[in-house]
């Protein structure tokens, strides 16, 4: 009889424990909320060309857009955009060779990350050698050249091609010195015609990393490195864009 009546009370305890995991979103809810785990991705950046500052943070919590956060970039707080997204922009946010600290939180859960990057120095793109100054008949090389940005960690250079005219292959590439040249391939198509038009060509000295901002017309090169926050899942970058050049490409004479 007695074991009969401990067989009894395990079952009722067994159906219990099931019907506690399987019913009701109260009991599947995390006690612990530092266990969501967070994703941070963002840049700080001057651009020269644009004649702006600009602060751009994305914020995920177990990978969904997280709207509750605050956003503290160099002492300013960012504007919460919806969709995760934080920014700020204005003609002067940050010093070059500043120390820019950047803070995230959620005191809901009991999230806080304060890390820094650092931003690049002044640079500037040195005169092209092309005929009359940006005319690149026949769509030739172009060996571009560059001041040194100090406490760059590295640079990329980048062609943006010209948008009434499709089809331009461009050019995006990670750059260790302070020179590059640009093949002819970047302004053909694919199977090789010539595309006259307007080129951009844009060089940004990177700290830690860098990533897309609003306003940014210009492709990223592979290869830039990630993940490089402690305590979070993301990548956090610095950069100075340089003021731009124009290559006009035209066909040959």
């Amino acid at each position: 009889m007695k074991r009969l009546m401990l067989k009894k009370i395990g079952l009722v305890i067994l159906i219990g424990l099931i019907l506690s995991f399987s019913c009701g979103g109260k009991v599947t809810t995390r006690s612990n909320p530092t266990k969501y785990k967070f994703t941070i991705n963002g840049v700080v950046v001057k651009d020269l060309s644009l004649g702006k500052d600009i602060a751009y943070i994305k914020v995920l919590r177990d990978s969904v857009a997280f709207d509750t956060a605050v956003v503290k970039v160099g002492g300013y707080t960012l504007n919460n955009q919806k969709g995760g997204k934080y920014f700020k922009e204005a003609s002067t946010l940050f010093n070059f060779g500043q120390n820019v600290s950047l803070s995230i939180s959620s005191t809901k859960d009991s999230f806080s990350l304060d890390t820094s990057v650092i931003m690049p120095g002044s640079f500037y793109i040195n005169q092209l050698p092309l005929d009359g100054d940006t005319l690149n008949p026949g769509g030739k090389s172009v060996k571009v050249t560059w001041s040194i940005s100090l406490l760059a960690s590295g640079y990329f250079l980048t062609v943006a091609t010209p948008d009434i005219v499709p089809g331009a292959v461009g050019f995006t590439k990670l750059v260790k010195g302070n020179e590059e040249t640009i093949l002819p391939d970047a302004f053909r198509t694919t199977q090789g015609s010539l595309v006259e038009g307007v080129y951009e060509l844009y060089v940004i000295a990177y700290y830690g990393s860098f990533l897309e901002y609003p306003g940014m017309i210009f492709e990223l090169p592979i290869g830039l490195p990630t993940n490089n926050i402690e305590n979070a899942n993301g990548t956090i970058g610095a950069g100075v864009v340089a003021q731009k050049k124009r290559i006009r490409v035209v066909v040959a004479q």
